[in-house]
């Protein structure tokens, strides 16, 4: 009699361990998922699909864009010595060029040796007390930003950001 008493109060406890070890993996499996989903979000991939249309079909937007912006291009570094005395300076510099559709214009791709070649001149004339506050560089986007309309023969471009900015 007594073994069945041990049987009978084992019994429960197991069922109750059971239970419990269920509830607890139930539970770590939803913090797990939460967890993934909210990091999903956080990158923004929750809507690959949208974005993967986007940058294939031009009329949806494609190349290189924000939302509700214009479309981004980036541009190959820029090196240039600067025109200081000693002739010692010089600038590196990372642009994107962000235009005022959501379509990089067809001309873009065609006139960028000449967009080089004018950025290149533009670099090439400042000099280190120009470039290196940051309403300098302001000024300095500004006159790319002119100077690439100017090689685009329309107002096109909107803005450009710099990505890398070293003058040594």
């Amino acid at each position: 009699m007594a073994d069945e008493d041990k049987a009978q109060d084992t019994a429960p406890a197991k069922q109750r361990g059971g239970i419990m070890h269920a509830i607890a993996l139930g539970c770590a499996l939803a913090l797990a998922l939460g967890g993934i989903g909210a990091a999903a979000w956080r990158l923004g991939l929750g809507n690959v699909g949208q974005r993967a249309d986007a940058a294939i079909d031009p009329a949806r937007g494609g190349g290189r864009r924000l939302a509700g912006d214009g479309a981004l291009e980036p541009m190959d570094p820029f090196i240039a010595n600067l025109s200081d005395d000693d002739g010692h300076r010089y600038l590196k510099a990372t642009i994107q060029v962000e235009f005022y559709d959501s379509v990089v214009p067809p001309e873009f791709h065609g006139r960028l040796p000449q967009a080089r070649d004018m950025l290149l001149t533009l670099f090439s004339s400042k000099n280190f007390a120009e470039v290196r506050t940051p309403q300098g560089k302001a000024v300095l986007r500004e006159e790319i930003v002119n100077r690439l309309n100017t090689v685009l023969n329309q107002d096109a471009v909107k803005a450009v950001y710099f990505t890398e900015f070293i003058v040594q």
